[in-house]
């Protein structure tokens, strides 16, 4: 539950959610609008039966005859109220059964099942956090340096963009910490003025990025990154690799 607010407040800051929670109202808008159309109409079947019928029991009728529980306290006696009926709980099938609770579940639910893993994934290292190493990625290469780093007691952190990714590292107990690659604001959420180490080991492109954005925040920490080729190797000197 402490979650909640975190979660409620990610879900509305999203223009994707946002969007979606406005369809969903109008889809209840619309329900609404069936069930006053059917009202009316029920009424006026009915006055032509000899039935006199409150209002309320229209929209009680509607909503029962569209949810297909039929309790059969209210009835037509007319074929063409039969007809009516049939036509009201095809369409209650449709809407209320198929329509809405698919629209929920893919406008409402899953983007709030979302919201809720981002908010769970790390954003910042704890804040006593120092002389640690930053990974860049995750793999082989990584996991094989982390062992050893674990080894001589040296604390580490993964920054990664992906937060599935994140959620699977977190899970399994490794340091992890959610944003993007090319942003500061990420590595200065991890601390990186406060790190002894930069490790870059993706493509020479992305090594070459981050190796920049990281000395916007510190010009100072060591950065180690490989390179696919010899040529790359100047360059990424110039971005700031030591």
């Amino acid at each position: 539950m402490k979650f909640l607010p975190a979660i409620l407040a990610s879900a509305l800051a999203n223009g994707r959610t946002r969007q979606n929670l406005r369809m969903l109202g109008q889809l209840v808008a619309l329900l609404f609008l069936l069930v006053a159309a059917y009202s009316a109409v029920f009424h006026f079947l009915m006055l032509r039966e000899g039935q006199l019928h409150s209002w309320f029991t229209g929209i009680y009728w509607s909503i029962v005859a569209m949810s297909t529980l039929g309790f059969g306290d209210v009835t037509f006696h007319s074929d063409l109220g039969r007809a009516f009926s049939v036509v009201v709980v095809l369409s209650g099938m449709v809407f209320m059964l198929i329509l809405l609770p698919f629209a929920f579940i893919q406008f409402f639910y899953a983007p709030w099942i979302e919201a809720r893993n981002a908010a769970r994934a790390p954003r910042s290292v704890p804040p006593d956090t120092n002389r640690h190493v930053l990974l860049t990625s995750w793999g082989p290469v990584e996991m094989a340096l982390a062992r050893r780093l674990r080894r001589f007691g040296t604390a580490y952190s993964v920054l990664v963009p992906d937060v599935g990714q994140a959620l699977a590292l977190h899970d399994a107990d490794v340091p992890v910490v959610v944003g993007d690659l090319d942003d500061p604001d990420s590595y200065r959420r991890a601390r990186v003025e406060h790190a002894t180490l930069v490790v870059a080991t993706g493509t020479d492109a992305a090594n070459t990025n981050i190796a920049a954005t990281v000395r916007e925040c510190s010009e100072s920490v060591p950065i180690v990154a490989t390179a696919a080729s010899a040529a790359s190797v100047d360059i990424l000197g110039l971005a700031g690799c030591t």
